[in-house]
């Protein structure tokens, strides 16, 4: 977008958390070259390090350079402390002030970082943007740029639920358990890490979201369910402890003894937790089969009477494969017999 000689361009500098006012108790807008430049030197006066009173100066001599060819005016407009909305409403207002002063068809912005950029679509609304100037001191460009990105980051972050859990929620779990647990929470931090990873990389969490929702519902409207929830998540507890603890032993000897050590011990725990499982979501049914209430267990109890053999047999060779091949004609019978009732 060109100017012609005949445009009329109004130079703004926006300050858009309110600096001049708080710390110069500097109302805006601040209309005139003089003003601004009598703005721009109490500012200075009250804080040398604010990069303001910078950009305050940078309007005027911008102002000073256009007026060779354009009409022009300078002004500054200033927002409030709480950013966002009211600021953007506050700077809205004092916009619409100084085009009553001085009626321009186009505006040069004046900027002092990233933060008061945030305001050009505010101002394009009412007017066109003919340049942008960015005044920012040199040395610490890079570094402002860098903090306001990671400011709207962490900002877009706690608006979104999804993101405040992964953003702050994971990372305030782990500082929690590494301060109560010391080293030892360390492992607790990377085994909760590995169970995210497993669950966005093979895309359980629909999985996660309807257990979370049963579970809800069934605190609210079903009691029976709940409790009986509650019994099957302390089992799983039970099971992953007695587990770990026992898989310790066996660490030393290889990966399929440490496997077959935590199954050994905990295969029958996690059946009991799945089973009360099974059973709270029955008797939260409206409709729900006996047969399968009976069949389902039966069917897993199979597979469990099944692999605790197995894996004893590895944690104690010795063991007659006749007990092997025992449990397996068991869980035959107990499979064939799920079938039958679940047929009934």
């Amino acid at each position: 977008m060109e100017a012609e000689k005949k445009d009329r361009i109004l130079v703004i500098s926006v300050d858009r958390d309110n600096d001049l006012g708080i710390k110069a108790d500097i109302k805006g807008p601040v209309i005139g070259k003089e003003h601004v430049i009598e703005a721009a030197t109490k500012m200075g006066l009250k804080d040398p390090t604010d990069s303001d009173f910078n950009a305050l100066f940078e309007a005027v001599r911008v102002q000073d350079e256009l007026k060779k060819q354009h009409a022009t005016q300078v002004a500054v407009l200033t927002g409030d402390k709480d950013v966002g909305i009211k600021s953007d409403t506050e700077i809205k207002n004092q916009l619409e002030e100084a085009l009553s002063h001085f009626r321009a068809n186009f505006v040069v912005l004046i900027s002092d970082g990233s933060e008061d950029e945030h305001i050009i679509p505010v101002i394009q609304s009412r007017i066109p943007i003919l340049s942008v100037r960015r005044v920012v001191v040199k040395q610490s460009e890079q570094l402002e740029s860098s903090y306001y990105k990671v400011k709207d980051f962490l900002k877009e972050s706690l608006e979104d639920p999804k993101m405040a859990r992964l953003v702050f929620g994971l990372p305030a779990i782990a500082l929690l358990l590494i301060a109560i647990f010391g080293a030892e929470g360390w492992r607790a931090v990377l085994g909760i890490l590995g169970a995210y990873l497993v669950i966005k990389g093979f895309r359980l969490e629909g999985y996660f979201s309807e257990a979370g929702e049963e579970l809800r519902d069934s605190f609210t409207r079903r009691r029976l369910s709940f409790f009986i929830y509650i019994i099957g998540i302390i089992f799983t507890a039970l099971a992953a402890y007695r587990g770990y603890t026992v898989m310790q032993e066996w660490m030393v000897l290889g990966l399929f003894e440490t496997i077959a050590a935590f199954l050994s011990a905990s295969i029958y725990y996690f059946w009991i937790a799945g089973t009360m499982a099974w059973l709270g979501k029955i008797v939260g049914m409206k409709k729900h089969s006996l047969s399968r209430a009976v069949s389902i267990p039966m069917f897993g109890f199979a597979i469990s009477l099944v692999i605790r053999s197995g894996v004893d047999m590895i944690l104690a060779p010795e063991t007659s494969i006749y007990i092997f091949i025992g449990s397996i004609i068991a869980g035959f019978i107990l499979l064939f017999t799920a079938v039958y009732i679940e047929k009934k």
